[in-house]
């Protein structure tokens, strides 16, 4: 009895196999439409079977740079892509929204920023001449602003690196996407390290141990901590992708460290608006 041939569902091509030799594409059965498989797949294509993830992240804690390094000379397919990475870093922050550190109030939006003055009027305008008190603006405005201060941290990404295109104005051998790539890969590991894991540590000793460390969440402490995160971590991940000497690393790691307070208030700026557009 002569076997009957199989078909790809993809590409129309005979099979010989369990995958397509035209398009890949795996010959589906019905064991592959079961909820395990199904849930299998989900955490392969979060976690990377073949151990991406996990090598991606051994080289973020421990080799800064590298990443980077390894992009810029084209080797793509053995780690997760910059995009890959901050957007898991930005899924994990959006699930665990342990602190809220880029996040912004309404009323430190009105009263506590440089352009603060200027936006104060307009949302006291706004509320005049519609149906909502301050009180129920406000509430509207901070859940829109909760949202959307997580999906904005791409905005930090490509801000870094405007900055870092300025800072390597003189390497022609530097592609733009070379530089958000080292963005990108600096805060997947800064919203991983500083937004999920040391404040759940923190917040479990305070907890479990009522270890007075409540201090480490405050506006001023967490500012200090973002510049020396920023300066220490830069150092290394820039001297190591952009082979540069210590001293050059030095300064142009500072320079991104003093780029933190402008930055932010860019940023806060845009949260602003588009928060408070949503709003009305």
């Amino acid at each position: 009895m002569l076997e009957e041939k199989e078909f790809c569902k993809n590409c129309g091509a005979e099979l010989y196999g369990k995958f397509c030799h035209e398009c890949g594409q795996k010959n589906l059965t019905s064991k592959d439409k079961g909820l395990l498989s199904f849930f299998s797949e989900l955490i392969s294509s979060i976690f990377v079977a073949d151990g991406k993830f996990f090598l991606t992240m051994k080289l973020m804690i421990t080799k800064p740079g590298e990443l980077s390094l390894s992009f810029i000379k084209g080797i793509r397919k053995r780690y997760l892509s910059p995009l890959q990475m901050f957007f898991f870093a930005n899924l994990i922050y959006f699930l665990f929204p342990i602190i809220s550190s880029f996040n912004t109030s309404l009323y430190t939006q009105l009263n506590g920023l440089p352009y603060s003055d200027w936006v104060r009027p307009k949302v006291e305008q706004r509320v005049e001449n519609s149906s909502l008190s301050m009180e129920e603006f406000t509430s509207v405005y901070e859940r829109h602003s909760n949202s959307n201060a997580k999906l904005l941290l791409i905005l930090l990404v490509f801000m870094q690196g405007l900055v870092l295109r300025v800072l390597f104005w003189k390497r022609k051998d530097l592609f733009m996407v070379d530089l958000f790539a080292e963005s990108a890969y600096f805060y997947s590991f800064y919203i991983l390290a500083f937004l999920v894991v040391l404040p759940g540590v923190f917040l479990f000793l305070i907890n479990q141990f009522d270890v007075p460390l409540g201090w480490l969440f405050s506006e001023v402490s967490l500012s200090i901590s973002l510049f020396f995160i920023i300066w220490l971590y830069s150092f290394f991940q820039i001297k190591r992708a952009f082979a540069i000497s210590w001293l050059e690393a030095g300064l142009k790691s500072l320079a991104l460290g003093l780029w933190v307070i402008p930055g932010f208030f860019l940023y806060r700026f845009v949260l602003f608006w588009i928060s408070y557009w949503m709003s009305i």
